[in-house]
């Protein structure tokens, strides 16, 4: 399976996210970001994506949009009518991360549950006292202590 992951966000979410992404695991092929920011509308970030879809008809599009709802995310829903793309709202760098280095033999069904299912488990907050929050095992565990 070739898989294509494309970042669509709000202001310059998207970018920030491909980013940060480059300075953990270096260069990140097949992976590309729309910030509307960049554009007029989400109405054109929708046509460059059908666009490369047209291009490769083989290929699974993973979108992930910044926000469920929002401008982008309802815009881009509209590839859905193809089957070889999933758009995923609320995406955070974790997911990404997930999507980008999980086993292409997985099915992709399965690699993008696990991706949003990791992403809500990094979902925390903490404060004072920390032991309040989560015990001392847990915090060596995530390298918090």
């Amino acid at each position: 399976m070739t898989k294509k992951i494309i970042l669509a966000s709000h202001g310059r979410f998207a970018s920030g996210m491909l980013s940060a992404a480059k300075m953990i695991i270096g260069e990140l092929k097949g992976v590309d970001s729309f910030d509307l920011e960049d554009y007029e509308s989400p109405y054109e970030i929708y046509k460059n994506i059908e666009h490369a879809m047209k291009q490769e008809k083989d290929t699974v599009f993973l979108i992930l949009t910044d926000l469920l709802g929002g401008s982008v995310n309802s815009q881009l829903l509209e590839l859905c009518t193809n089957k070889n793309v999933y758009v995923i709202a609320g995406a955070n760098l974790g997911m990404l991360l997930e999507l980008y280095l999980a086993d292409d033999n997985k099915e992709i069904r399965t690699i993008i549950k696990d991706s949003v299912e990791a992403s809500k488990q990094n979902i925390r907050f903490f404060g004072y006292p920390i032991n309040d929050y989560v015990d001392h095992k847990e915090l060596m565990e995530v390298n918090l202590w």
